[in-house]
Order: structure tokens, then C-alpha cells, then sequence
């Protein structure tokens, strides 16, 4: 500071002496219709002021309800009275220390102290010259020249009365030796002598009469006269004091302000005690009346008339409800009219006090005038009200420390908590939004359903309920995958005309002469405009209409979660009442402790006062800073580190005062004063500094610093470029920290110039990382980033479309599934839902022509795409255009073409092929499975089925069942091909031959079939009866040799010498029933000289030989009868054998006797022969008896007895 500062200072008091108001009660003007009413109330002491009885008055009131004005107004217009005011206001009040209580009676004697001083000390000495209360008495310097004098003329008296010797001058006497002048020498002498002597006699009187005798000293001993020590009270001890003032002075009117400071009512007691001593006291000879100035609420109950005699009510003239409008008309009156209305009304809420009013106007004035002129006046203002309130802490605020400092500087924590609960509500709200997600997917299901089901109602006018698949993307799909998907009933809806397959009903007749109700699928289309279906399903609204409502819930949530992550800021521009309007400073952790007043926590709140307090308090002028900004440089001084957030109230003035060496020390990291610097690099010296401050950082390592600073900043580009340019390895350092912040200022200052291989391939994987930051990095820059390093993206995202735009359409991105499907969904402006499994294939891709970019891409890697890109099931669906192209293409490899053609659902024509890929296309099916199809594929193979045909022809056996396309010739061609060799598993050979019904083959080479195929082309008729079929069956396929006989018995038969005799054909033949009559006496005939007897060749041979008995000799009767285990027909063939051989009983004896020992006792004759009764056994003894061969039988029980002849 210097002279001219303090000449401002007084230049601005003078100015302001005029716009000062007094702060002393105001005087009443009882002719004023303003203070009318207020004047009643000193009319009304002023009647009882008169009154005999009256004689302790109360005046109530709240502080600052202008008490003090009545009674001043009552002194300045009742002169008639002599008044006595005792105030206490300086009396400190035990409330006022609560560290330091003290107990009541302790307080009451200071009271009656103060209120006995201001009596004795109201007076001069001279007044209470009696008083025992002794006090300083000074004399005026006059005086005391006057008391010299008098004593000096007294001794001079003395000696010219008494004369003495000793003192006696002679030229003296004699010059002064007169008669006439000593006589009158005399005289003025003795006169003065006496005067004086009798003066300074009443002095002693007067003053050993206040003498009190408190002690005697004898020669042996000592009396102490002592009070009663019992009795405290300052009124009781000197209550002759009181008394004496009163007695010597004229007041008759006491009036005691402040008293209910104390809240001690006990003080009135001994007050009242008092007034009634002095009334009573005959010494004082009048009436003394006190008046009391106290608040209403100092007494709690009825006690208070107990105290006075007459009590009158002082009505406040302002308090809260109507201090703004007394503000506002105060400043007006100051010339004060630009302050905010709504500010006023605001600050008024907390002044209820006239006085403090009018002070806080007055000292407004004083700051306005001396402050500058550019601050928010509205801020001021709140700053002295806040002043007048609390000046302790307003004081405090100069030193860097109180409640409002401690708030202002609570603004780090506060962003921290801050975040922390932007994070947590966006935490909920995501748990919210992923909830409604997964409901709105079905509610949004459900709504297609129902216009599906729009549809299905619209085709049932044309009879047609039973629809169950709509054709969308070039294949019919069912109802329910179609409102699964929206993609698939987008492209629904927009079609003009529908294709869809339905059940159609049929009733059919059994084989046992049943109906029976059938279903077979049918198609059709219809021409319906979807705007018809919303007509049928919802007039009032469309699709879309009811969709939006749908998602209007999550559309909120994601707004709540787009603002509260734009809100999530912690730079230090932000100012602390937008911090504290949702916290309760009262409860808060963050100030609990620091019991902030409710005052304080509305003026913080509403931005009256806030981190530019300091301007408010101090001046200004250009080149001073704060306490707090000294000791921040003084911790430089001594190297000590701050948090890196340490706040410095004025930074540019403070970064001005900061020594150059401390700026080689790491305490030197502090956010404000390197942003400063930073921003003010024009000036050459901050270019060093930054130097200097990058060196540090690099040096020690502090990277959090550089997290904490770019959080904190708007502006951090200048630290992060120079660090790039000093720093070798920056990206590998970042990389290290693992830093949000850090890889965002990285790519926002440092890429475009410091790009490495390993940042590139970092961006390459965090396309996320990006997307979500395009703003805040600024598109152009991100387009370099991309444009210059050439990256190429690995996973993409539609979180920024103009990003997602930009790397389309230069191909910035890798081709995957997802990627490819994340940017078609975005140019079809389709929801951006689960990725995984859309169904997308090149035909979709193509149709989409907003997607144009993607598709070009596509094209341009069409290989690699078939083999990376499109690998769901819908790549399965591609259009027959598309697999042409594939199968086409000269590009693209035979083992992609095979990959993804393979399993196509749409089929193509080799017409369509090129000649070169039809075997391919054969062997991943996706040729039309038609004969031409086939036979034009066989036929380019030189007639040769060969493999990869027949697999085809096997997959689709059940749709070639017409075969009517191809002419005789080629059906036979290709069923020579298809049917003479085994290749096909009997199920798909038994439907060819269906197929080939009608198809016969002569003489054709038959050794590649085996004999299951053969068994089915015998039965199908496709193998006619010739001589060399028989001999090739007989010598390659015996074992189907008896099926080709029964195919042709009666050819074979004919022929029968071309048959080879085996006995197990002849077996299968004697066993077949056509087999009989001549047939059967030409295949015995055949077979027999080849026969070994058994019993089964016996039994089956047995019937024709009995049949024909004469065309066979006796030794093969003979064999038949003895092999043959059929007792019934050997005795039937026994008896024809008995009367072919009639005449010789020796062939008869060995006939009978190979039927065996049961038979062989009728050839004994010396033996008794009996066999068992039935009647085949009486039929074979009657033909004995008729030839003679026995003498007679008959039946004994059950048995046959036979008689013998005695000779033949």
C-alpha cells in the first residue's frame, strides 16, 4: 500500500458520509402518520410515568422492535423528567461464553457491579464526595496551578503574619517597610490564614466522615472488625451507596436496557428490591420509577406481572415476512436500484433487526464505493449480510480458515462424492434399462404377433385360416420366427403383395372303406397393404405409433443415462452451488462437522457467495495476493508437495510471485498453476516453465499427476505435447498406467504426431474407446487419427454414427460377423439389439441400398467375406442370383465356393452353370434336383454315374419321383447306369426302380449287381427271361437263382436242363406250389440222378413218385420208402407199391420190413403180429389180404391181429 491508496480510502469516506445512516435509536415524530402508532407507547409511559403507584414499567419486545426509539422519543419529549440510563450491552453474557459458565449468583453480582458502577461513575466526584467507592479523581492542569498558588501564598502568609527570623532579608524589609502597607499586609494575611484554614477543615471533616473502621493495632494484639461474609450481593453491600446517589442527585426515572441479555429473572427481584427502598427512603424524598427495556419471551409463564406494575408491548417494525421490502427501500434511498429483486427477498429472509438492517445498508455503501465496480453487486450484498451475521468467520476468511472457508475448499471432495453417485444412479438406471430391454423384447414380439395375426385374419375372407409361413428374403418362414425377428417383419410390411403357405384340408377313403381327414400344404399370395392391417387391428394408431410407446420408457433411460454421463465432470469451472443443490449441508459427511448454518448453506446454494469470495473482501490491486496464495508459495519455497488440487484463490498473481527454481521441484505440480501456464504461452517465460514442469513430471514419474490434470482442465494439450516431444516410449508409459485419461489425451493431442506401430494396433482393438468419445475429441481429428495410421478396426460400433459412417465408408474396419452386421443395422436404422445371431446374407446385404457401402466392401473381399462374414443360418438362404454369382466366380476359391454353397436352401439350374462348376455344383447341392437336371450333368460325364451324382441322386430319391421330362432313351441310359450296379443303399434302389418303372433290360451285363439289388430288379420285371440271364444267374448268382426260377417257372422248366442240379434249388422248387403235375415229374426227373437220399430230399419227392409210380424203378421207390418220415403217406405210397409188386412177395417181405420193427413181425410168420388199430394200419393189412399175402385180420382191443398163411 502507499499514500495514494489511503488517499483513495479517505477521498471515498468523505463520499460516503452522506449515504451513512446512524445506527442510534431513531427519534419518534408524534405529528409523523408513519410512527403514530409506534408513539403510543411513549404516551402511555409518559401517563404512567405520573401515576403514584406505577413504579417498575416494563417495555416488551422483540430485539430490534424499537424499544430504545420510545424511550428515547419519551426522554427528548418528557424533558420534565430526569432520567437515568443504565445499559448493559457491554456486560459480556455467560450465554455469549459457553466454555466459561458460571453459576447464577456469580452472574448476578457482575450484574449488580455493572449496574453500580454506571451509577457512581454517572456522576462527578465532587457529586458523590461521600461515596466510599473511591475512584481515580483527577484535577484539571488549572487546578492544580491554583493549589500550588494557594499553598504558596499560605506560607507566604504565615510568614509575613509571624515573621519569622530566620527567613528575615534586610534589603527586603527594608525596601518593603511601610506602615500603611504592612498594616494592610497584616490584615490580607490573617484574612487569608484563616479562610484557608477554615476551608481545609471541612475538607478533613468531609472526608474522614466516609471512614470506615475495619481493624485496631494494640500494643499486644489486634481486633479485626469483619462483615457478614454470608452476604454476596453487591446491591446488599453498598445498597447505602445507592441510596446516597439518589439522594444527592434528581433522577427520578431509571431506565435499564440489555438486561434480558442474561435470561436471569432473579435480577429483578433484587431490582425491584431496590425501587422499593428508594421510594421508601425518606433521605431520597421522591418517587423513583424504573423502566425495564426486555424481550417478550423473558419470562415463561404469568411471573412477569409479578415483577412489574405495568407492562406495555413495542410491535416490531420489521421481521422476516416484511424485512425486503424495508431492505429494498433502504438501498433505494442510497440510490441503490440495480440489485435483483428476487436477491433482495432472499437475504431479507434471515433480518428481523432494524438496526442490523440499517447497518448492513451502510456497510454495502462502504464496499460498494470502495470495491470494484464490475463485481456481482447481488454477491456483495449477501457477503455483508453474511458478515453482519457471523464476523467471526467473516474475519476468518482473511486468514484462510473458518466454516465458510472450510466449505468453499470441500469443493474436490464434493466432486468426488459427486461422481461416485452420478456412477452409482447410472449403474441402476442400466440395471433398469437391461430389464426393460429383455420385457420390451417380448411386449414388442407380442405386438408383431398380433399384427401377424392382422394377416392371417385378412386371408381368412378368401378361406384361407390355416397360414403358417410368409415368404420374406426369398424363403418362406414360419409366423412366429417372423415376430421374433424385427428385421424379417419390417421387410413383411413393407412387401405390396404377400406370398404364404397354408394347410389345405382333404378327406381320403381307406382300404377297409374308412374316410379319414388329411392336411397337404399349399401356396398362394394375396395383394394386402400392411396400413390395411392397422385398420384391422387399431384404427386410433399405427405400428409405429404403438412400437414408440413401447420404447418410450427405455428411450428415457437412456436419455438419464446420456445426461448423467455429460454431468460427470470434476473441473474445477464448475461452480460449488451447482455441486450442493441436491446435499443437505446440515447432515452431509462432508460438512456435519463444520455446523454450517442454515444462512450460510442458502447463500452457498444459490451462488450469492461462492470461490470468488476474496474479491468480495479485499481490494485489489493487481500485483497483492491472499494469506492462503502466500502460504501455497511459501510451501513451494520449502519443497513441500500439496494434493495436486490444492486450491489457490488468485491463480495468475500467484503463478507471477512463484520463484523460477521452484519450478524444478516436483512440489510445483499443482493443476491451477499448470493449466495457468498453459494457457498464457504467448509470454516467453511460461514456455520455460512448461519446460520445466514436463522435465519434473518425466523425471519423477508422475503420471497421476497428468491423470488428475487432464480430469481437472478444459485444456491439457499443451503439457501432453511437449511430454511427446521430450519423452521417448510415451505411448509404452501410458500403456503401463492403464488410464481412461490417459489413451484419451494420447489420441486427442499426441497421435496425430507421435504415432507408434503399438498405439495403432491399441486403436485398432478400442474402436469402443473412441466411438464414445468422438465430442469430446473433436470427428476431425478422430478422421485424421483413422485417415493417417490407416487403421483398421477390429470390433465396431454405431455409438457414434458419423464415426461408424466414416470408417465404412473408407473400409477402416476388419470384415466379421459382427462388425459387418453392426453397420448394416445402422444404415438400415434398425435397433441396435444382439448382434450375434442376425440373420444376414450377401442377398440382404444387396437388397439394402442405404447399405451401399457395406455391400461395396463386401464385394471388394467377397471371398473372405463368404468365409468370415456370413455364417449364420440365414447365409444358408442366399437367392438364386447370389449362388450363381458364387459358383460363377473366377475369384473366389473352389474350397470357399464349396463351404458356403454347401447347404444352400435355394436350388439353381446347370443352365445357369458354368460347365466347369457343375460338379460342383452337383456335390454341394444346390442344382434343382430335377431328372434333366441329372441327366445333363450324367450326360456331360460321358454317361458315367459317378459319385458325387449318386450321392445326389441319394439326398433327393423323395423329390425325383417324376421322371416324365426325359425320353425313352435317356430314362434308359440312366437306369442302365443307375440300376446294373450296386451303388445305391437298397432303399434309395428300391425307389429308382419305381422311378424307372416300365424300364426292362435284355441280356445286359448283370455282374455288378448283387443279389439284393437283383432280387429288386427281378421283382420289379425289369430282367426278362432269357437263356443267358439263366446261365449268368446259375454261374455269378446262385444264390438268387431259385427267385429268378420262381420269376420264370414255367420258361425255366421248359428248359430245365440249363439248371444246375443243386439240391437246394431242387428242394426250393419240389416246395413251391406251382410246381406240380408234369412240372414236377420233369424237375424229379432232372434232379433225380443227382439226388443223395435224406429224409427231407424223401418226403418231398415222395408225392410225385407215388403219383407216377410206374415211371420210376424199384430201387428209387425203395430209397423214398425207407428215407421218407411221413408214416401216413409211406403207407398210402406202401400200398401202391404192394399192388404194383403183387407178384412178388419177396419185394413185398422187404417193402414191409423197412417200415421198421413196429411192421416187420407180419413178415414173421412164427411170431404173432400185431400193430396198432387206426385205420390206415386196417387199409395196409387189407390190401395184404387181398393180394394173399396174409390169411386175415382182426381187432383185439386196440390192436390188429394178423393171421399168417402156412405157406404162399
Amino acid at each position: 500500500m502507499n499514500w495514494r491508496f489511503w488517499k483513495k480510502i479517505c477521498a471515498n469516506n468523505s463520499m460516503e458520509d452522506d449515504k451513512q445512516v446512524s445506527l442510534t435509536p431513531a427519534l419518534l415524530n408524534r405529528d409523523s402518520e408513519s410512527d403514530k402508532k409506534q408513539y403510543r407507547s411513549v404516551l402511555n409511559l409518559a401517563r404512567k410515568l405520573e401515576e403514584k403507584d406505577i413504579l417498575n414499567i416494563a417495555l416488551t419486545g422483540p430485539y430490534g422492535a424499537g424499544k430504545s426509539s420510545i424511550l428515547r422519543s419519551l426522554k427528548k419529549d418528557y424533558p420534565k423528567y430526569k432520567y437515568l440510563s443504565i445499559s448493559l450491552a457491554t456486560l459480556k453474557s455467560p450465554l455469549d461464553d459457553k466454555k466459561n459458565e458460571i453459576d447464577i449468583d456469580t452472574m448476578n453480582n457482575r450484574i449488580e457491579y455493572s449496574i453500580l458502577q454506571q451509577l457512581i461513575y454517572k456522576e462527578k466526584q465532587e457529586t458523590l464526595y461521600n461515596s466510599r467507592l473511591k475512584r481515580i479523581y483527577h484535577k484539571s492542569t488549572w487546578a492544580q496551578y491554583a493549589l500550588s498558588f494557594a499553598i504558596i501564598f499560605y506560607a507566604v502568609a504565615l510568614i509575613i503574619v509571624f515573621e519569622p527570623s530566620f527567613l528575615k532579608v534586610e534589603w527586603i524589609c527594608n525596601r518593603l517597610s511601610n506602615p500603611v502597607l504592612n498594616k494592610w499586609s497584616d490584615i490580607f494575611a490573617l484574612s487569608y490564614i484563616f479562610i484557608a484554614t477554615i476551608i481545609f477543615a471541612q475538607k478533613t471533616i468531609k472526608s474522614l466522615s466516609n471512614s470506615k473502621l475495619n481493624k485496631l493495632n494494640l500494643k499486644n494484639g489486634e481486633i479485626e472488625l469483619k462483615e457478614n461474609k454470608e452476604d454476596t450481593s453487591v446491591f446488599n453491600k453498598h445498597m447505602d451507596e445507592i441510596v446516597y446517589f439518589f439522594e444527592v442527585t434528581n433522577y427520578n426515572v431509571v431506565i435499564i436496557e440489555d438486561l434480558d441479555r442474561f435470561n436471569n429473572t432473579d435480577i429483578f427481584l433484587k431490582l425491584r428490591e431496590v425501587n422499593q427502598l428508594l421510594n421508601q427512603s425518606n433521605s431520597v424524598g421522591r418517587k423513583v420509577t424504573f423502566i425495564y427495556a426486555v424481550k417478550d419471551d423473558m419470562f415463561f409463564d404469568e411471573e412477569r406481572t409479578k415483577f412489574f406494575d405495568y407492562i406495555t408491548t413495542v410491535i416490531p417494525i420489521i421481521n422476516s415476512s416484511n424485512s425486503a421490502d424495508k431492505l429494498k427501500e433502504e438501498l433505494e434511498i442510497k440510490g441503490f436500484s440495480d440489485l435483483n429483486v428476487e436477491v433482495i427477498e432472499s437475504l431479507a429472509f434471515f433480518i428481523d433487526d432494524m438496526r442490523l438492517l440499517k447497518n448492513i445498508v451502510n456497510e454495502y455503501a462502504q464496499y460498494r464505493e470502495k470495491l470494484d465496480e464490475k463485481l456481482d453487486q447481488n454477491k456483495l450484498l449477501a457477503m455483508i449480510v453474511y458478515k453482519n451475521y457471523y464476523p467471526k468467520d467473516f474475519a476468518d476468511l482473511h486468514k484462510g480458515k473458518g466454516v465458510l472457508y472450510d466449505c468453499l475448499h470441500k469443493k474436490s471432495e464434493l466432486l468426488i462424492e459427486r461422481n461416485r453417485q452420478i456412477d452409482e444412479r447410472i449403474g441402476v438406471i442400466t440395471k433398469k434399462l437391461q430389464s426393460l430391454e429383455t420385457t420390451h423384447a417380448m411386449q414388442e414380439k407380442e405386438l408383431r404377433l398380433i399384427y401377424i395375426e392382422g394377416y392371417r385374419k385378412k386371408l381368412s375372407k378368401q378361406y384361407k385360416s390355416n397360414v403358417f409361413s410368409f415368404f420374406v428374403e426369398n424363403n418362406f418362414i414360419p409366423l412366429e420366427d417372423i415376430a421374433e425377428n424385427e428385421t424379417l417383419f419390417n421387410s413383411l410390411i413393407s412387401q405390396p403383395s404377400i406370398r404364404y403357405q397354408y394347410f389345405k384340408g382333404c378327406q381320403i377313403n381307406t382300404y377297409y372303406g374308412h374316410v379319414r381327414s388329411c392336411y397337404d400344404t399349399s401356396e398362394d399370395s394375396c395383394n394386402v397393404q400392411f396400413s390395411q392391417i392397422e385398420e384391422i387391428v387399431n384404427s386410433d394408431f399405427t405400428y409405429h405409433e404403438r412400437l414408440e410407446a413401447l420404447r418410450e420408457g427405455e428411450k428415457k433411460y437412456r436419455e438419464q443415462i446420456k445426461i448423467l454421463e455429460l454431468s460427470r465432470n470434476n473441473h474445477y469451472a464448475t461452480p460449488i452451488h451447482e455441486l450442493l443443490l441436491d446435499i443437505d449441508m446440515q447432515t452431509h459427511k462432508i460438512f456435519s462437522e463444520l455446523k454450517v448454518s442454515k444462512m450460510l448453506e442458502a447463500f452457498l446454494k444459490e451462488g450469492l457467495i461462492n470461490e470468488d469470495y476474496f474479491d468480495y473482501i479485499s481490494f485489489f490491486f493487481g500485483k497483492s495476493i491472499n494469506k492462503h496464495d502466500h502460504d501455497f508459495i511459501l510451501e513451494l519455497k520449502l519443497r513441500h508437495s500439496l494434493p495436486y488440487d490444492y486450491h489457490i484463490d488468485k491463480i495468475e498473481l500467484c503463478v507471477k510471485n512463484i520463484p523460477d527454481k521452484c519450478y524444478n521441484d516436483v512440489s510445483i505440480l499443482n493443476i491451477q498453476v499448470v493449466d495457468c501456464i498453459c494457457q498464457h504461452l504467448e509470454e516467453e517465460t511460461n514456455n520455460s516453465k512448461l519446460h520445466s514442469i514436463a522435465q519434473v513430471v518425466k523425471n519423477n514419474k508422475k503420471w497421476d499427476f497428468l491423470i488428475d490434470f487432464y480430469k481437472s482442465v478444459e485444456d491439457s494439450s499443451p503439457l501432453f505435447n511437449h511430454l511427446g516431444s521430450i519423452v521417448d516410449g510415451l505411448w509404452k508409459i501410458f500403456v503401463k498406467q492403464n488410464s481412461d485419461e490417459l489413451f484419451e489425451a494420447w489420441l486427442r493431442f499426441l497421435e496425430l504426431n507421435y504415432s507408434t506401430k503399438e498405439s495403432r494396433n491399441w486403436l485398432n482393438k478400442h474402436f469402443a474407446f473412441i466411438s464414445h468419445r468422438v465430442d469430446l475429441i473433436g470427428f476431425d481429428i478422430v478422421k485424421q487419427t483413422v485417415s493417417n495410421g490407416k487403421l483398421i478396426f477390429t470390433d465396431i460400433d454405431a455409438e457414434s454414427g458419423c464415426l461408424l459412417e466414416y470408417v465404412v465408408e473408407n473400409e477402416a474396419y476388419m470384415l466379421t460377423p459382427e462388425n459387418v452386421v453392426c453397420a448394416f443395422v445402422y444404415y438400415r436404422n434398425e435397433r441396435m439389439e444382439a448382434l450375434n445371431n442376425y440373420p444376414l446374407n450377401v442377398t440382404i446385404l444387396r437388397s439394402c441400398e442405404s447399405a451401399k457401402p457395406v455391400s461395396d466392401y463386401i464385394d471388394e473381399r467377397f471371398d473372405d467375406a463368404l468365409n468370415n462374414v456370413f455364417i449364420t443360418d440365414a447365409a444358408k438362404q442366399e437367392s438364386v442370383e447370389i449362388i450363381l454369382e458364387i459358383i460363377n466366380s473366377e475369384d473366389i476359391t473352389e474350397e470357399t465356393k464349396r463351404k458356403y454353397l454347401s447347404g444352400q436352401h435355394n436350388r439353381v439350374s446347370l443352365s445357369y452353370v458354368n460347365n466347369t462348376q457343375w460338379e460342383s455344383a452337383i456335390e454341394v447341392d444346390i442344382v434343382t434336383p430335377a431328372w434333366p437336371e441329372i441327366y445333363a450333368f450324367y450326360e456331360s460325364q460321358n454317361n458315367v454315374m459317378i459319385a458325387s451324382l449318386r450321392i445326389f441322386i441319394t439326398k433327393h430319391i423323395d423329390e425325383l419321383t417324376d421322371i416324365s421330362e426325359l425320353d425313352d432313351t435317356q430314362k434308359e441310359l440312366l437306369a442302365n447306369s443307375a440300376l446294373l450296379t450296386s451303388d445305391f443303399e437298397m432303399s434309395v434302389y428300391d425307389k429308382l426302380i419305381k422311378i424307372f418303372d416300365g424300364v426292362t433290360f435284355k441280356d445286359a451285363n448283370i455282374n455288378s449287381v448283387d443279389n439284393a439289388h437283383f432280387k429288386s430288379l427281378l421283382c420289379a420285371d425289369m430282367l426278362p427271361y432269357s437263356t443267358y440271364y439263366t446261365t449268368t444267374i446259375r454261374d455269378n448268382h446262385s444264390d438268387v437263382l431259385p427267385y429268378y426260377v420262381d420269376k420264370y417257372l414255367d420258361e425255366c422248366i421248359i428248359e430245365i436242363d440249363e439248371l444246375p442240379a443243386d439240391m437246394r434249388l431242387y428242394k426250393h422248387l419240389m416246395r413251391n406250389p406251382r410246381v406240380i403235375g408234369e412240372k414236377a415229374l420233369s424237375v424229379v426227373q432232372h434232379f433225380l440222378p443227382h439226388i443223395v437220399w435224406d429224409n427231407e430230399l424223401a418226403n418231398i419227392t415222395l408225392p410225385v413218385v407215388k403219383n407216377n409210380i410206374e415211371k420210376f424203378d424199384y430201387d428209387t421207390e425203395k430209397n423214398i420208402l425207407v428215407d421218407s418220415t411221413n408214416l401216413p403217406e409211406r403207407l398210402f405210397f406202401l400200398i401202391d407199391l404192394i399192388e404194383k409188386y403183387r407178384d412178388d412177395f419177396d419185394i413185398v417181405t422187404e417193402l414191409i420190413e423197412s417200415l421198421g420193427d413196429s411192421y416187420r413181425s407180419i413178415t414173421d410168420k412164427s411170431k404173432k403180429a400185431t400193430i396198432e388199430n387206426n385205420h390206415m394200419n386196417e387199409m395196409f393189412l387189407g390190401k395184404l389180404k387181398t393180394i394173399g399175402y396174409i390169411s386175415s385180420y382182426r381187432e383185439d382191443d386196440d390192436k390188429l391181429r394178423v393171421s399168417h398163411k402156412r405157406n404162399y
